[in-house]
């Protein structure tokens, strides 16, 4: 495989492994996207809006107006930075944590039960082909 050709397989891979399980949804209006933001969020404590743009690959107008929703529905809160009183840093609250917690249980269950239909050989190439590939994603 050329590694332009590299461009058709990484959405491949969002899309089947991280993006086609069933989150849990504690209400009728959260989607993937929005699952989405909470993982990065609990995984990123303290993130602030410009940081949390750049984690979900989203633009700031948009994601502000999604912060903005779950700060009414008491699912995140926001600080200011102690460290820079202009930044604004996020967090999650109890029901956003329990929905983050429940949507990381769920992904890790889709992506055991997807990758038990692989041999044992199989699994190790690709654990070990992402972890090569997150090791020079890290380097950029």
């Amino acid at each position: 495989m050329e590694i332009s050709e590299l461009i058709d397989v990484i959405p491949k891979y969002m899309q089947k492994i991280c993006f086609n399980y069933a989150p849990s949804r504690s209400k009728e209006e959260m989607n993937n996207t929005h699952i989405k933001i909470l993982i990065a969020i609990g995984k990123n404590p303290g993130v602030s809006l410009h940081e949390l743009s750049k984690l979900v690959m989203m633009d700031q107008g948009a994601l502000s107006r999604i912060i903005k929703k779950f700060s009414i529905d008491n699912l995140i809160r926001q600080e200011r930075s102690e460290k820079d009183r202009r930044v604004t840093c996020i967090f999650l609250e109890k029901t956003g944590n329990e929905i983050y917690l429940s949507s990381v249980k769920k992904i890790k269950e889709y992506i055991d039960n997807t990758f038990s239909k692989f041999t044992e050989d199989e699994r190790e190439d690709i654990v070990s082909a992402l972890e090569t590939l997150g090791k020079y994603l890290d380097k950029f």
